[in-house]
């Protein structure tokens, strides 16, 4: 019986709301970057709404409270579409500039086959894709 070859990845992944960069290297040295866009949306307005509450018969109900668990499960299906793209990683560089990369950090935590992985957060702002490519390369091809 033939064992299968152990091949672990690098990864650099550089995330915020709208998209994020995977950029991986594998132990044969082959690079490759994904771009993944967001579907979440931000603050839905609805013609001819004028505030952010409803009449409910004789009291008022806030939206807000809906609106906040939409967007939190609709970036946390985003943040999942993330993690299944990463796989056999030995390292994990999660960049960004706001809180999105510890919210990937917390999905990452949860999956089993990545508890043991070296995972690194680093602030960073707007990069493209050739950039995030760029600092994979240099930390990890040699």
């Amino acid at each position: 019986m033939k064992k299968k070859a152990n091949i672990s990845s690098n990864y650099v992944i550089w995330v915020d709301q709208k998209k994020a960069i995977i950029s991986s290297v594998d132990s044969n040295g082959s690079v490759s970057t994904e771009t993944i866009k967001s579907d979440v949306q931000f603050q839905v307005r609805f013609k001819g709404e004028t505030s952010s509450s409803t009449r409910l018969f004789s009291t008022t109900v806030d939206n807000q409270k809906h609106a906040q668990n939409r967007h939190h499960n609709q970036l946390l299906a985003y943040l999942k579409e993330v993690e299944k793209r990463i796989t056999k990683a030995a390292t994990i560089i999660i960049l960004g500039p706001a809180d999105t990369k510890y919210e990937l950090h917390k999905v990452l935590e949860k999956k089993k086959a990545l508890q043991s992985t070296n995972v690194e957060i680093k602030t960073a702002d707007k990069m493209k894709p050739t950039e995030v490519s760029a600092f994979l390369k240099a930390r990890f091809v040699k």
